[in-house]
């Protein structure tokens, strides 16, 4: 009986000790929880399965990990960002699944910003296809009834009040299914950054066969930069 408490006794202490653990490494990376996660997170669970997924070339570009509640997170209404070879992560996490792909989606980030020239500018086909589907997303919100004037659908950087259209006009349950087979995610026409970065976790996170389908320039721009296949 003495010999189970003791037992119990350690088991208990280690996974209290887990839970209050607040420094994790991640390759060459420093993750540091700040602000608690909720009780459903498995954060080495969440660091390992990026480490399966994204190539260590992509990985090696993050210098820290910062999880928790930040300041800028409430004023420009988002949950996680990269900057400066950092990635901030809110720690409002839903599940693991949620943390993993905002991980990868800011990994891209990282990624983009290092080869910018090469996804945006070298021939200027990703651009191409973002705007034709941007316009084809256009046709189908008129045909559903919904007014698009006002907002240029060939701008292809982030304006925040296309990003306030698409979310409080249009709606993400509405968008999404107009999406299907045109972009990633209803997160994708957002800006020609987003559409990389939301191609990027589909790439490596989802159906790589059906993004080879649906967006075929993002998918061969994403196997050039990473070598991976």
């Amino acid at each position: 009986m003495q010999k189970n408490n003791i037992i119990n006794f350690i088991s208990e202490s280690l996974k209290r000790n887990k839970k209050e653990q607040k420094e994790y490494s991640f390759g060459n990376a420093y993750v540091f929880i700040k602000d608690p996660l909720p009780e459903n997170i498995d954060i080495q669970h969440v660091l390992g399965v990026v480490e399966e997924k994204i190539p260590l070339a992509m990985r090696e570009m993050i210098e820290s990990v910062m999880v928790g509640n930040f300041e800028e997170f409430e004023d420009r209404q988002i949950n996680a960002m990269y900057k400066d070879g950092s990635i901030y992560l809110t720690n409002a996490q839903t599940d693991n699944n949620d943390m993993i792909d905002d991980m990868v989606h800011e990994i891209a980030h990282a990624v983009e910003d290092q080869f910018g020239y090469d996804i945006y500018a070298l021939d200027n086909k990703l651009v191409s296809e973002f705007k034709m589907k941007r316009l084809q997303l256009k046709r189908l919100l008129e045909d559903a009834g919904f007014e698009t004037k006002g907002h240029n659908f060939e701008n292809v950087e982030y304006v925040q009040e296309y990003d306030d259209y698409l979310l409080h006009t249009i709606g993400y349950p509405t968008l999404a299914s107009l999406c299907i087979g045109i972009f990633p995610t209803a997160y994708s026409p957002t800006s020609i950054r987003e559409y990389f970065a939301t191609g990027f976790e589909a790439y490596f996170l989802g159906d790589r066969a059906y993004l080879k389908k649906m967006c075929p320039v993002l998918y061969r721009k994403i196997k050039e930069i990473t070598h991976y296949d």
